[in-house]
């Protein structure tokens, strides 16, 4: 895995080849063999018929004696002083680490194993071997899965070398380091001062502030979301950086999620994501987060079986962020201010199971923050386990899967989205504008979601529209109406259409003069996509000139 790497392997094993299994080293196995010097008679170290093998010295001498038919008194034995080759003596790492040849527990237990993790570099060199002697000396494979991450390069997908500075070491990211210090970690006579000037030069190219402490978590993290199907991965310390800052994220919303359940607060009996209770007083908000903590749940169990572990990062850092952090926190502000006892209850209920779950399922590439606030959480009756590290990982489960909640809220994200980008663009941050919605979509038990999100004093619901409105769009579902009478200049405001209507118009008219040139060798996404985009930048259109007309009354008056 990936399955790119078969043919590397079969191209290797059908060209199998001997290869010298001796080094001149101090360390390592020591070659098996001994020459055989027979007395009177003078031999030379190249002369194979003079070696033999075996497991001691006792046992070569034997083998010598029936060998060379003379009695051991005449033979002296001397052994090979080289050791074997590194990969050779690797080869049997995965049995010879639990007292092999001795039949211990630990091989009874851990051999065979299931999966091997390393580089691709070295899949015929340690991989093949480790197969090579698990099935002559075991008669059984070590593994029966293979996974091969990519090599790491720097940001810049260069190789990493002492003497271009750009080699991280792991420590330096994790407690952070001043660029000093850096140029320090290279003088240490390793390089030609010439290399040395030039690995000081890019260090302060890549890291001329240094590296920021980023924490074990973030790192960890960082290098699970970089893992593709690629050969090669591009480490940039920034997005790293970004983890670690994902960590705060994680913390202050525990922190504040726990300041809302209170110190006497009691979990469900039972797992309400397994057992699913009177959803009566459960909004369509707490509904939602919890078809959310599913999906994650879901789609992190299968990149899992995958070892599509880039995925699982994906979906566990969507949902804490995008989902939990940025919409349900924020929405459940009002009501622990002010909802009813049954709302408050269901939403600390929903807000507990989804710590609990997002804990869980980060807790393999965040360890370290994962099991501290876990430990901060009260238990489920029914859980037994003391740490993160024993604890059951969330299973899949359809009981609050919503697909149409689920586009529902989608919409509900656009539209909010969208009214947000109105509202920057014509008025202060602070400001809370009047919001009108026109759409067939029901939404009327998300009103108040919305106002929260946007940062809305009302919203309407298929109202009539009053003059002085900028308005957005959400494709043909929705009409976003931001009241801004009173609030900006309209003239101001018309010759900034104005200008905008005219980068529209240019837009439109270049795609479709590249429409008109189509031929019949342009393929039908190509026609379908300048197609939609014509269609998009039209609406687009309507919509300034819908404002333009707006603003111009303002005039008026």
């Amino acid at each position: 895995i990936p399955s790119q790497f078969d043919k590397t392997w079969y191209n290797w094993l059908d060209d199998c080849r001997d290869w010298c299994i001796s080094r001149q080293l101090w360390w390592g196995h020591r070659i098996p063999a001994y020459k055989v010097n027979l007395s009177g008679k003078e031999s030379h170290d190249l002369d194979n018929n003079m070696w033999v093998s075996a497991h001691s010295e006792d046992e070569a001498m034997k083998k010598a004696v029936e060998k060379f038919k003379v009695p051991a008194s005449e033979i002296s034995l001397v052994r090979d002083e080289d050791v074997l080759d590194t990969w050779f003596s690797s080869g049997i790492f995965p049995f010879s680490v639990m007292s092999w040849p001795d039949n211990t527990v630990d091989l009874k237990t851990f051999y065979p194993n299931n999966v091997l993790e390393t580089g691709h570099d070295i899949l015929f060199f340690w991989v093949a071997r480790m197969v090579m002697m698990g099935l002559e000396l075991m008669d059984e494979l070590p593994f029966t899965e293979v996974y091969l991450h990519p090599i790491i390069r720097d940001a810049h997908g260069i190789k990493m070398s002492k003497s271009l500075g750009n080699v991280v070491d792991p420590l330096h990211i994790v407690s952070g380091i001043s660029l000093e210090e850096l140029h320090k970690s290279i003088d240490n006579g390793y390089l030609a001062e010439k290399e040395l000037i030039r690995a000081r030069a890019g260090q302060k190219k890549l890291y001329p502030n240094g590296i920021p402490e980023c924490g074990t978590d973030a790192l960890r993290f960082a290098l699970c979301s970089y893992l593709t199907l690629a050969r090669d991965l591009n480490l940039d310390v920034l997005r790293i950086e970004g983890y670690r800052k994902f960590c705060n994220k994680m913390w202050n919303a525990t922190k504040f999620a726990l300041m809302q359940l209170g110190k006497d607060y009691t979990p469900p009996e039972r797992d309400i994501m397994t057992s699913k209770p009177d959803v009566a007083n459960f909004s369509t908000i707490d509904r939602w987060i919890l078809h959310r903590a599913a999906v994650a749940t879901a789609d992190t169990n299968t990149a899992f079986k995958e070892y599509q572990f880039q995925q699982c990062t994906t979906a566990i850092y969507n949902f804490w962020l995008y989902d939990l952090c940025d919409v349900y926190l924020e929405a459940t502000k009002r009501v622990f201010y002010k909802g009813s006892k049954e709302e408050q209850e269901a939403a600390r209920h929903t807000l507990y199971t989804c710590l609990d779950i997002g804990l869980r399922l980060i807790h393999p590439f965040m360890p370290f923050i994962s099991e501290e606030l876990w430990q901060r959480l009260p238990r489920l009756r029914s859980e037994t386990a003391p740490s993160l590290v024993v604890a059951s990982y969330p299973r899949s489960g359809d009981l609050w899967l919503d697909s149409g909640l689920e586009a529902r809220m989608n919409l509900v994200k656009d539209i909010i989205h969208t009214a947000r980008s109105v509202k920057d663009t014509y008025l202060e941050s602070k400001a809370k504008p009047e919001v009108y919605l026109s759409t067939s979509e029901p939404l009327s038990d998300v009103l108040a979601v919305m106002e929260d999100l946007i940062g809305s004093s009302k919203i309407h619901l298929n109202e009539p529209i009053p003059l002085g409105t900028a308005v957005g769009t959400v494709g043909n579902r929705c009409e976003v109406h931001v009241l801004v009478k009173g609030l900006v200049d309209p003239v101001t405001e018309i010759n900034r259409l104005h200008t905008k209507r005219e980068g529209v118009e240019k837009a439109a008219q270049q795609v479709k003069q590249t429409i008109d040139r189509h031929s019949e060798k342009v393929p039908e996404h190509v026609r379908q996509a300048n197609c939609n985009k014509l269609t998009s930048l039209n609406d687009e259109l309507a919509t300034i000139d819908t404002a333009i007309a707006n603003f111009k009354k303002l005039t008026v008056e």
